[in-house]
């Protein structure tokens, strides 16, 4: 017996004679035991917004995600994006409630000012990128062009409340034959303003004006309905959040012979609206990834100062105007940024 109580004849594992199995077992357990204290690429969570059919791909959400995409980043990769868009603004509503309740997210990206105007509701805490809103100062959301002064910034749809008569003025240079027109607006998101202004213009351009508010789709749809080449000879609207996928309106129009203008290029080109005179939604879009590239990046939205557009585009479709017997002014044709044949 030694001094510890073992018999002399007792194997003594050594510390150099452990197996090579044990050493690696260990050494397994040791990099599995300091991986689970490596500090993963934070991810990034967006919540893109819009009142729309959840089929539609709005075209300033679509530059948005190409901007993302040409700026390096990926959805699941660097950042998660939250696709909320439904088809009512209470539903949006409910829906962005239950994200941020169950999800932190970095930033908000609103694709009109009716869902700029929501997300404005629900946090004064987490930046909003709105892609597009109409007259952000005016309405509200920004204290000035330069200076946001709170947690939204971003890109407006327009100049001033002029451009909706601007835009009515150009529809009937495109149709100089145009006497009587029957414009949309919705109800409780046109503001008393952008109605006067066009009001005002109507007589000075020779066009009688039959105003017919709106809430719905639907009612677009049943005012449409009960136009005719007798008592009407062009249908425009008032361009906002209810007038997307104008599709279904187009039609009801031209069935009815009666020429329609378009919010966006893609209205034309694939709705088959006769023209727009509008800013080119898409890259509102794609600068849109911009700003939120520069928040996650660290900056507050109220260092970066709202753009408005430089540039309003004048898009025709002619295959529309065949379609309604109508000849554009080929001087109009030729200062037209797109033609779609």
């Amino acid at each position: 017996m030694n001094a510890l109580g073992f018999k002399s004849s007792q194997k003594i594992v050594r510390p150099w004679s452990v197996s090579w199995s044990l050493i690696l077992t260990l050494e397994i357990l040791a990099v599995v035991r300091a991986d689970a204290f490596v500090t993963r690429p934070k991810l990034d969570h967006i919540a893109v917004i819009a009142v729309a059919n959840p089929a539609i791909v709005l075209p300033q959400i679509r530059g948005f995600y190409d901007g993302l995409g040409e700026a390096g980043y990926v959805d699941g990769k660097q950042l998660v994006i939250h696709r909320v868009q439904v088809e009512s603004e209470q539903l949006l509503r409910t829906s962005l409630k239950e994200l941020l309740r169950d999800q932190k997210v970095d930033t908000i990206v609103a694709s009109s000012t009716v869902e700029t105007s929501i997300a404005k509701e629900i946090t004064a805490n987490i930046p909003i990128v709105f892609i597009t809103a109409r007259d952000p100062v005016r309405v509200g959301f920004v204290a000035s062009l330069a200076r946001p002064g709170a947690n939204l910034t971003g890109l407006s749809y327009s100049r001033g409340i002029e451009d909706s008569a601007k835009q009515l003025a150009v529809f009937k240079e495109i149709v100089p034959s145009m006497k009587r027109v029957l414009l949309l607006y919705h109800r409780e998101q046109t503001e008393i303003a952008i109605i006067d202004s066009v009001r005002q213009v109507a007589p000075k351009i020779k066009v009688d004006l039959a105003w017919q508010p709106i809430r719905s789709i639907e009612e677009a749809k049943k005012a449409i309905g009960m136009a005719s080449k007798r008592t009407t000879d062009g249908i425009s609207i008032i361009c906002g959040a209810t007038f997307r996928g104008l599709k279904t309106l187009v039609d009801m129009a031209l069935a009815n012979g009666l020429p329609m203008f378009g919010c966006a290029a893609t209205q034309v080109a694939d709705d088959g609206a006769l023209m727009t005179y509008a800013p080119d939604i898409y890259y509102i879009g794609y600068r849109g990834a911009w700003y939120v590239d520069r928040i996650l990046r660290g900056a507050k939205p109220q260092e970066l100062p709202v753009e408005v557009p430089s540039k309003f585009e004048l898009v025709i479709n002619l295959k529309t105007a065949k379609a309604l017997g109508l000849k554009i002014p080929p001087a109009k044709i030729v200062l037209a940024d797109r033609v779609f044949q």
